[in-house]
């Protein structure tokens, strides 16, 4: 029982134990990037779209092969009418039946078919660079959003070591209080500045909580809550793309970008489209085939040897004036069985068909004009497309340089303010100034320490985007 016991407990720590792991998961920023790929509801959209266009690139191969198609009919016909088979008329019910296959297949159209078929393959080369352009977008959006995350969590930890200086200020100036050696303002002044402090902390804490939140609903997550992600090393970024121009990068890009891709491809679709509007102004030969039999249930046969009756006038009179005598005979008939009909009123036919197109409207004219406006405007949205891609890198190569500048002068002042507070700290400590110089002194180290961290992630994200343009994985 003891044995038992002991087992029992085992299971159930070994299974809370997984469950506060399971809780306290860590998100990386590549599972990050993998999950919003696969549950983003734009990438659902434009994959969906990509099957779409996937489906038509099918129809346009299959589109070679011949058309062929069966047809079959029953009938009854009453009163007076026409044997189908027998063209004859009668007046008793009809059954008939058709059945019949048939076969078209196109040999020449002015290439229009081979241009579809090319053009529908571009198309979808074109809407797979959409897609990976819009999977480019979200990719860049959760690094983003990481990093405003990562910098929410340094500032929350930053205002927490700034409440602790507070802390300790408060203790010591209270035990001075106290002890008759500072006034009762020094110990309001102390006060006052532990608040501040302690309310900036829970603002960070509101920061950070809305950082993870951003996050946590780009990667379409259901619940938010646990929600945490793995501290990389955030180092600074390797500088080498900033050495290089925007023109170099652009260069770069075009080799890289899908949406410079799918705006070529574009381009040449369009101008597919227009040969495909050019063959409607030549002749058009198909080939045709058909096989068909049926059955009528009027159609009778002779269901023996005729039997001879006897002589008989039949209205003629010799030049002697005697009458001219014929022949009869009479015959049993019966229905023709229904296999019998099939066999007998089997048809096949082949043949060819040309159609010249002389005037229909000045329909192909109008299709070409379209078509060639089509061509215009996709040189223009190509060419609107790397004027945008130009314009972005420009600006993201001066915001890069700026960021480089700014994180500088910022790593500079933090650096002169932290000696300026620790040298004041000193001095306070031993009686030489006032807390309003300390006090001063600690909120200027403050305020270079939000700077510099402010200054960091901008600096590493501004790079980052810069080197997205230039063909590099974005990663931390």
């Amino acid at each position: 029982m003891l044995r038992f016991f002991k087992s029992i407990c085992s299971f159930l720590i070994v299974l809370l134990f997984s469950s506060l792991v399971s809780a306290q998961k860590q998100w990386t920023l590549q599972e990050c990037v993998e999950h919003a790929l696969k549950n983003n509801i734009s990438v659902k959209q434009s994959e969906v779209s990509l099957k779409q266009t996937g489906l038509s690139l099918t129809q346009k191969q299959l589109q070679f092969l011949p058309s062929i198609n069966g047809s079959g009919s029953h009938s009854y016909n009453f009163g007076r009418s026409i044997d189908p088979f027998t063209n004859q008329f009668t007046t008793q019910q009809i059954q008939s039946d058709n059945i019949s296959l048939s076969g078209n297949i196109t040999l020449f159209n002015g290439l229009q078919l081979q241009n579809e078929l090319r053009q529908s393959r571009l198309d979808y080369i074109a809407g797979s660079y959409d897609l990976q352009k819009i999977r480019n977008d979200i990719s860049l959006n959760v690094v983003s959003s990481f990093l405003q995350v990562l910098y929410a969590d340094e500032a929350l930890i930053a205002s927490i070591n700034q409440k602790e200086r507070s802390k300790k200020q408060y203790d010591r100036t209270k035990a001075l209080t106290d002890a008759g050696s500072l006034t009762q303002g020094d110990l309001l002044n102390a006060e006052s500045q532990l608040a501040t402090d302690e309310l900036n902390t829970i603002t960070a804490e509101n920061n950070y909580t809305i950082a993870l939140l951003t996050l946590a609903q780009l990667l379409e997550l259901d619940n938010a809550d646990g929600f945490r992600i793995a501290r990389p090393e955030t180092t600074l970024p390797d500088v080498a793309v900033l050495a290089q121009s925007p023109a170099e990068i652009f260069n770069l890009s075009q080799q890289v970008l899908p949406e410079l891709k799918s705006a070529e491809t574009r381009v040449l679709s369009a101008k597919k489209g227009l040969a495909v509007a050019r063959g409607g102004r030549f002749p058009r030969l198909s080939a045709f085939g058909s096989l068909s039999t049926g059955y009528s249930s009027a159609s009778q046969r002779s269901a023996g040897n005729p039997v001879f009756v006897g002589l008989f006038p039949n209205g003629s009179i010799t030049n002697g004036g005697d009458t001219v005598l014929s022949p009869l005979y009479t015959s049993d008939f019966e229905d023709t069985p229904f296999n019998d009909q099939f066999d007998q009123n089997y048809n096949k036919s082949v043949g060819f068909s040309l159609s010249i197109p002389i005037l229909n409207g000045w329909a192909t004219e109008s299709g070409i004009r379209r078509a060639k406006l089509n061509v215009l405007n996709a040189e223009l949205n190509e060419d609107l497309q790397k004027q945008q891609v130009l314009k972005s890198i420009q600006q993201a190569s001066a915001d890069a340089r700026g960021a480089q500048k700014k994180y500088d002068a910022a790593q500079r002042n933090y650096n002169a303010l932290q000696a300026s507070y620790n040298y004041t700290q000193k001095k306070y400590d031993g009686g030489l100034i006032s807390y309003l110089e300390w006090f001063t002194a600690k909120n200027s180290f403050a305020k270079a320490e939000s700077d510099l961290l402010q200054a960091k992630f901008d600096y590493i994200f501004r790079v980052k985007v810069l080197d997205f343009y230039a063909g590099k994985p974005l990663t931390l």
